[in-house]
């Protein structure tokens, strides 16, 4: 049961790590019951054509031991063998059945599951004394206790409705065929069996969904290890906010080689500068390679005279450059004029032209 401050649901890391470890949500109930549903029907459906066939080998067998094979409690236990053989079919495919409902049982409540934390052996087991402490005094005990009392009172009721509505004939047994009494206790068997089936398939299913409360309650998180779990997928703030730094160290450091190789260089002309690349030869529009705001774009500026690219100032270019364009794009189309125009100036000052 989950403490006072264990209020917050479990995440998905902590429901993946009792998972795990085992602790997944099922009631063996579930699995018990359907696998004797399975082999109460199909010991039902199978019981008659099974019964015929026996019997038919019983009296074939007595014919072709009649004179043959002296009659004794030895060659009386061989024929019964061999009037009984025809069963063996039919336990066979009620096993089979039996095996793939305990599967499919175990695979809808908790999918497939391999936890080898579950089948490890642990020292601490051996000691007694925490098991008989939890079997007697822990109140998941009284609870087990307290359901194990209430199927034995419902086999009961079963068992007793069903009977019950028998009575009548009960009377009439010592006047039926030794066929119609075996019917008849098959059919009674069959009615107490499919009532005593589904009544611990539907215990079973509230089992589940309790046991899947108790589960999820017992892994209720504090909002403490809530955030500390979120902490370390995410990792240490300080650690990010290096990384984001390094990050935009690079990215300066990127943007300013880039300066030497501009075309030209547009600024504000204090607040924003951005340079741009052309080469009429390899692209379809200029590129913006670097751009920055205050402090950035005096580096950008000086960094242009270093290296003697041309330096335009053109404030409603530059802002709308510096908006509208992101790192290493070419220039839009609806700033094709006005960057035409710039660069055409620039290279009017180095007698060229824009092809």
């Amino acid at each position: 049961m989950a403490k006072p401050e264990q209020t917050e649901k479990p995440t998905a890391k902590r429901v993946g790590e009792a998972r795990s470890r085992g602790q997944v949500a099922r009631s063996p109930d579930v699995g018990g019951s359907l696998i004797f549903l399975a082999i109460i029907i199909t010991l039902h459906t199978s019981f008659v054509p099974a019964f015929g066939l026996a019997a038919h080998s019983f009296a074939v067998a007595i014919q072709t031991a009649n004179g043959r094979v002296p009659i004794n409690i030895h060659s009386a236990w061989g024929l019964f063998a061999r009037a009984f053989a025809a069963y063996i079919g039919l336990m066979g495919v009620a096993f089979g059945a039996a095996v793939g409902i305990a599967i499919l049982a175990n695979v809808l409540q908790f999918g497939f599951l391999f936890a080898p934390a579950k089948i490890k052996p642990k020292f601490s087991t051996l000691n007694p004394f925490p098991g008989l402490k939890r079997l007697f005094f822990s109140p998941q005990a009284l609870i087990q206790l307290a359901k194990q009392l209430a199927k034995i009172l419902l086999v009961f009721i079963v068992v007793f409705t069903q009977l019950h509505d028998q009575v009548p004939m009960f009377y009439q047994l010592a006047h039926t065929s030794p066929y119609d009494l075996v019917m008849w206790v098959e059919g009674t068997a069959y009615g107490i069996g499919i009532r005593f089936g589904l009544l611990f398939f539907c215990l079973g299913m509230a089992d589940y969904f309790y046991e899947r409360h108790r589960l999820t309650d017992s892994l209720k998180m504090t909002k403490t290890e809530v955030k500390d779990e979120h902490r370390q997928q995410e990792g240490n703030p300080e650690m990010r906010q290096a990384v984001k730094q390094r990050q935009r160290a690079s990215a300066r450091r990127r943007m300013m080689a880039a300066v030497p190789r501009a075309t030209v260089v547009v600024t504000n002309p204090t607040h924003f500068a951005v340079a741009l690349e052309w080469d009429e030869i390899t692209m379809d529009a200029p590129l913006l390679t670097c751009k920055g705001a205050d402090l950035m774009a005096r580096r950008i500026r000086e960094l242009a005279r270093e290296h003697n690219i041309p330096i335009m100032e053109n404030p409603p270019l530059a802002r709308a450059l510096y908006d509208k364009v992101e790192l290493d794009s070419p220039v839009p189309p609806t700033l094709y004029a006005a960057v035409a125009q710039v660069i055409a100036f620039i290279y009017k000052l180095k007698n060229r032209t824009i092809a």
